[in-house]
Parts: structure tokens; sequence; C-alpha cells
């Protein structure tokens, strides 16, 4: 799980984007999350004087850092639950004999 703390937005197939980024790590530069369809979020124009393919600080344009993951991360997420679940059954058979 992350934060969103910068955004940039851009356009793609007509529609309007927004590449999410939380804090970079000390050993990078940036740290990418997503690109999501900015209509996703609650956006549904450009904000005013924000410029495509500049990043901003979310606050600056006063929306206040929120959760966000990237996919990457719900697939091990997925893969760690079904991996907890199925174990958990065997476990319960092993109690049966």
């Amino acid at each position: 799980m992350a934060y969103v703390h910068e955004i940039k937005f851009f356009f793609k197939d007509d529609h309007l984007y927004a590449a999410l980024f939380d804090r970079p790590p000390f050993f990078s530069n940036e740290f990418w999350i997503k690109n999501v369809r900015a209509d996703e979020i609650g956006i549904f124009q450009l904000p005013e004087n924000v410029k495509l393919e500049k990043k901003y600080k979310v606050e600056s344009l006063g929306i206040k850092p929120f959760k966000a993951s990237k996919p990457e991360f719900d697939f091990l997420d997925g893969l760690a639950k079904k991996a907890w679940t199925e174990g958990g059954k065997l476990l319960n058979l092993g109690q049966l004999f």
C-alpha cells in the first residue's frame, strides 16, 4: 500500500489521466504507483493553472494524500491471501485425522 503524494496529468486516447506517485525512497528520485483515468479519482478536467506532464504535490492542488496500491502489490496481496486461506484449509483437514 502506498500514499499518493504527487500527481502528474497527461492525455491518452482522448482521456485525461493521472500518474500517481508516493514519496520516493532514499535510493530513488521517484516512486510511481500507477496511472489511472482522472475521472476515477474524481477529477473531470485539468485543474486551473496546472500543466500537463508536470508533477505536482497533491496538497498544492487541495487534495489530501490518499491510499493507492501498485498493481503488483494487489497481485501479491491476493496471492498471499489465497495461500493463507488454502493453507488454513489443509491445516484443518490434518486435524480430522
